[in-house]
C-alpha cells in the first residue's frame, strides 16, 4: 500500500491493487510522505473508501 492522503497523524489514505482505503492506528501518519510504502502490521483499522 502507498500513502496519496495524510490525514492527520493517526489517520491516512492509501491505495493498494484493490482501490483506496483510509487506515488508522495512532502515529501512523507521522512522519509520512505522499508515496511513502506501508506494511499491513502497521495497521489497526481499515476501512474502503467508497
Amino acid at each position: 500500500m502507498q500513502v496519496i492522503l495524510v490525514l492527520n497523524h493517526n489517520a491516512i489514505v492509501a491505495k493498494s491493487e484493490k482501490g483506496e482505503w483510509v487506515l488508522i492506528k495512532r502515529g501512523i501518519g507521522f512522519g509520512r510522505k505522499i508515496g511513502d510504502s506501508i506494511d499491513v502490521k502497521d495497521i489497526e483499522s481499515i476501512y474502503q473508501k467508497i
